[in-house]
């Protein structure tokens, strides 16, 4: 019932997103287009931008679920530009918000855990501090964020496929040669 109660509060935000920006939605409108109380809202989510955030958890969790190592990261990135895509409304309208910068720093959280886990599965047999693969996460989750944003703001014309495509041609190899350069 706990996962129910946010999916109709998540639903019902995302569908009122269709008519009024973030802002001029109140947790009074969810609670009572949802058909539950005030109360049921504060016990799953501290406001409306917790509730943004769990959406965003959600979605990219589905997105990038099995797409942990070098071979599927693109997949992964694919699958998440699909699912901004799909949510289209909401990441336009959180992006304009006042709390806009609150699903950048969502994303870079999500996208370094991501691209880390590729980096460690690379520097399996090698030994390089912590610092160095943290970092080579963090250059490409900066690169992914900023790609992301700069798409969402032209609108997403560009095919998701595309990007992938035009990413990958830039990274095949450099987690590994960058590793091999940190490796002791």
């Amino acid at each position: 019932m706990h996962n129910e109660t946010k999916a109709l509060l998540a639903d019902s935000l995302i569908a009122m997103l269709k008519k009024k920006t973030l802002e001029k939605i109140t947790v009074k409108d969810l609670v009572k287009d949802c058909g539950v109380t005030r109360q049921t809202f504060y016990n799953h989510f501290y406001d409306i931008y917790e509730l943004v955030e769990w959406i965003y958890l959600r979605e990219t969790e589905k997105a990038l679920a099995e797409n942990k190592d070098y071979d599927t990261w693109q997949q992964g990135f694919y699958q998440l530009l699909i699912s901004i895509r799909n949510n289209k409304v909401l990441v336009q309208n959180t992006c304009r918000s006042t709390n806009g910068d609150s699903l950048e720093r969502y994303m870079y959280t999500v996208i370094f855990d991501q691209i880390l886990a590729v980096v460690e599965r690379q520097a399996a047999e090698m030994t390089v501090e912590q610092k160095h693969k943290d970092f080579i996460a963090h250059f490409y989750s900066l690169a992914f964020i900023a790609l992301i944003f700069e798409w969402v703001r032209d609108g997403m014309k560009e095919k998701p496929e595309d990007i992938v495509d035009e990413t990958a041609v830039l990274i095949k190899g450099d987690f590994e040669k960058a590793l091999k350069k940190y490796a002791k």
